[in-house]
This record gives C-alpha cells, sequence and structure tokens, in this order.
C-alpha cells in the first residue's frame, strides 16, 4: 500500500509534468533579411490569398512634429529624420510586392518614437480588397492594400496627428470612420495628447474634440457586440455616431494634470462576470465596468504603462488584469482588485548586451503580446519584449518558454543620441497565420531580420 508521502510525491510529480506539459515550444522556421526597409511590422492579408502579410513602416512618429524641433531634441533629430518614411509591403518570405518612400541612407539608424500606431487596416470600399490608412509626416493616407497607390490623401489640420484608428460604424460596407489622433505634445489650447480628428473613407473631416486623458493607445472595439465598434479615447467612450455614452473623471477637475494623468494603455475583457475596461495611466491602474464607465476598483503603481484584461492564471475560473509598469515591475490582479504577484521581469541578451542598452532600459510601445488558450487550463501567455530578446511569461509571472535565436539577433550599431528602443534596439513580436495552414506563428523582429516560428502545442 502507498503510503501518503509517496502518494503526494507522486501528485506532485504528475502536476508538475502536466505544467510542463501545458508550455508550447517555439520552433524556428525561417529567418529572413528585412534588406533595409525592416521597421515597425502591421500584419494583414494584402492580397487576398489567405496567408498573412506583412507592412513595415519607418517613419519619425511623433518626432516629425514642429513641437519637438526646440531643445533638447533638435540637438540630436536631424531634418533627414523628420522627413524620412518607408512602406514596404512583403509577404512572409519578405519578398516585396510594393513600397511607398525611399530607404533610409544616413550613418546611424534612423530615429522613431509612436508610431507603432500610426496604421491600420480595413476594407474601406467594400471590395472585398484591403486599404491601409497611415500617417506620412503631416498627411494622412488612403493606400490601395493590393498596389500601394495612394487612393485618397488629406494634409492634417496640424503637424501633430500620430494616431490612425480604423472603426466599423455603419451597416454598409463602405461605412467607416477614420480616427486620426495626436500622441503627445500640442499647441495650445488643446490639451496634452489632444485633439482627435474623425474622417469618413474619402477623408472628409467628420469631427474635432478633445477628449479627457486622450493618451497614446485609444482603442477601437465592438464593446457592445451590436456589430458596430466604439472608440475608447483616454477615459471616454465614443459611440458609432461619434456620441461621448461615458467619461471618467481620475480625479476632482480642479487637481486634473492632462499631462501627468493621461492613459497610455487601454485594454478590454471580461472579469467578476462583466465587461471590463482597463486602463494603465499615469501612477495608477484603474478597472472599469464597460457599460458604464464605474469604477471597480484602482491601484496605485510605480508607473502602470500597460495593461491587459484577460484570463492568466491557471488556478483561476475568472480574469484578471495583468499591468506592466514602466522599465519596473510586472503584477497580476484578480476580480477584486487584489495583487496576486508582483515580479521583476529579467533582462535577456543572449548575446550580448550593447552599451545604449546598459545605459537605459527599453521602453517599448507594446511590451507585451497576447498568445491565447495556449497555457495551462487554456489560459494565455504573454510574450514579454521589453527586456531584450523576447522570452514567455504565463499566468504565475514565470519565465517558461524561450526563443532559439541566430547569430543575427545580436544587436551592437554603437552608442544612439537617445532611448536606444528609438534607434532600432529592441524588437517586435506579432501573432499571425503567416501561411494560411489554419495555425497560428509568432513573428519576431527588428529593423534588421525577421524570424518566424512555429508553435507546438503538446497535450495535456
Amino acid at each position: 500500500m502507498a503510503t501518503p508521502i509517496r502518494v503526494g510525491v507522486l501528485f506532485f510529480v504528475l502536476l508538475v509534468a502536466a505544467n510542463v506539459k501545458a508550455t508550447p515550444e517555439f520552433h524556428l522556421r525561417n529567418e529572413v533579411s528585412l534588406n533595409g526597409f525592416g521597421g515597425i511590422p502591421f500584419c494583414a492579408d494584402l492580397d487576398a490569398d489567405g496567408d498573412t502579410d506583412v507592412l513595415w513602416l519607418q517613419s519619425p512618429g511623433l518626432f516629425h512634429s514642429r513641437v519637438f524641433d526646440r531643445p533638447p531634441w533638435n540637438e540630436s533629430i536631424t531634418e533627414d529624420d523628420r522627413r524620412h518614411f518607408l512602406l514596404t509591403a512583403t509577404d512572409a518570405n519578405g519578398n516585396v510586392m510594393w513600397r511607398l518612400g525611399t530607404p533610409w541612407r544616413g550613418e546611424r539608424p534612423f530615429v522613431t518614437h509612436g508610431a507603432e500606431r500610426a496604421l491600420d487596416v480595413a476594407d474601406l470600399d467594400g471590395d472585398g480588397e484591403l486599404e491601409v490608412v497611415c500617417v506620412r509626416r503631416s498627411e494622412i493616407l488612403v493606400i490601395d492594400g493590393r498596389s500601394g497607390k495612394i487612393e485618397h490623401s488629406v494634409k492634417s489640420e496640424n503637424d501633430t496627428v500620430q494616431i490612425i484608428r480604423v472603426a466599423r460604424t455603419g451597416s454598409s460596407p463602405e461605412r467607416w470612420t477614420i480616427l486620426a489622433k495626436n500622441s503627445e505634445r500640442t499647441d495650445v489650447p488643446s490639451q496634452y495628447a489632444n485633439p482627435a480628428w474623425f474622417y469618413d473613407v474619402d477623408l472628409k473631416l467628420l469631427k474635432k474634440f478633445g477628449y479627457l486623458g486622450a493618451g497614446h493607445a485609444p482603442l477601437v472595439t465592438d464593446l457592445d457586440e451590436d456589430g458596430l465598434d466604439e472608440f475608447i479615447i483616454g477615459f471616454n467612450l465614443v459611440d458609432h455616431k461619434l456620441r461621448t455614452v461615458w467619461s471618467f473623471q481620475p480625479t476632482i477637475p480642479k487637481e486634473w494634470d492632462a499631462y501627468q494623468m493621461h492613459v497610455d494603455h487601454i485594454d478590454v475583457g471580461r472579469v467578476g462576470g462583466v465587461k471590463v475596461v482597463g486602463f494603465a495611466a499615469s501612477d495608477t491602474a484603474y478597472l472599469l465596468r464597460a457599460s458604464d464607465g464605474k469604477l471597480l476598483w484602482k491601484r496605485r503603481g510605480e508607473h502602470p504603462q500597460h495593461c491587459r484584461v484577460g484570463r492568466f492564471h491557471p488556478e483561476m475560473d475568472d480574469g484578471q488584469l495583468f499591468v506592466h509598469n514602466k522599465r519596473a515591475d510586472l503584477q497580476l490582479f484578480d476580480a477584486s482588485g487584489t495583487e496576486l504577484w508582483r515580479v521583476t521581469p529579467p533582462q535577456n541578451f543572449p548575446l550580448g548586451q550593447a552599451a545604449p542598452c546598459k545605459r537605459r532600459k527599453f521602453h517599448v510601445f507594446d511590451p507585451t503580446t497576447e498568445l491565447k488558450a495556449h497555457g495551462a487550463n487554456e489560459t494565455s501567455l504573454l510574450i514579454f519584449t521589453d527586456a531584450g530578446w523576447p522570452y514567455v511569461l504565463d499566468g504565475r509571472g514565470k519565465r517558461v518558454a524561450e526563443f532559439s535565436h541566430t547569430p543575427n539577433a545580436a544587436q551592437d550599431w554603437g552608442e544612439v543620441p537617445g532611448r536606444p528602443d528609438d534607434y532600432g534596439y529592441g524588437y517586435y513580436a506579432r501573432i499571425e497565420d503567416f501561411d494560411a495552414d489554419g495555425d497560428i506563428e509568432v513573428l519576431l523582429n527588428d529593423r534588421r531580420f525577421a524570424w518566424f516560428y512555429e508553435i507546438s502545442s503538446p497535450v495535456e
């Protein structure tokens, strides 16, 4: 007869084995040279052949604006930096489909900041093929996704426009609304990260407005599940008719500071059985009820910069709020706002760390990419990119999976005059079905190379 100790040991071994089996493995399928056109990746099936193509954007982002043509930025950001723009469409093997703009010819890497939100894709005219909407300096462009031909363009009201989001706002195929928004500093009398401009598909201006806490990352989502999209801009929910449904006031008006209290990131999901909106904003993470903007709870942090709403912890059936603090700790909160864990993510430079990355930690725009239903008990995993070469975290905050690397993953092009991730240090992660086989793959890239990984999900 087995002793209780042996039974306990056996149970522990089985539990550990189950957890190991629940972690997928990532197998490098292909390494692709980006031949000077590499940049921020945006994924879409541009030629309607069933597999996913990639748009590679090189843009100064918000640094093209005249509001940055002053000290200290004008000491390092050149006129060539401000003018640079290159958008290249390729398939997943790096074969160029079209390009708009010219490659960078400078001696040091070009600078970019905030351009991760400068492009969106949709079938605007209902013809079954995609259009690309993007910012090119002070212009908003609508581009044919198959050919790269510019279909429409408009000069923006001022050169602070940086963010593009496209929303389905009507029942007919062509009924879309384009949100264009400032990302950061602005002109008086607008507050920080304002205003927002709304356009129709022909780039006719529909509305201009300023929103409380507008921030860097407006979200477009069908929040009420009626088939039409809403906009979450800062602490505000805006419906498909561009009416404000609710606004959340994080502090009393006389204490409001638009620069300090703006929203850095937004996510939606279900927590506690209800649809919620999570905010990472300044020194606080907020969880609000989606239907009416009622505050469920808030938690102070070092600097909540990024958040995810999802089911991460394998021992909990309900959803949680994941928070990434700027260049600092990661946290997970349960439905009631109880902190389940807090970890300091380890840096990861397996091929050596360049001097600029030792001088200043990364602060990338999208530090996590959610890999849904690939963790234990079909929980989500997070691909983490804010610590060097990406790795995978589970819902307990543990580093559970790695990506193999080639010698080309090494990064060292010397000193740069600003944040290392603004000058090409660091990596991006995307999840798509790149080969139309019905299974998703992972894309990791920097400006020089892209690496595609198959996911092997073991059976529990």
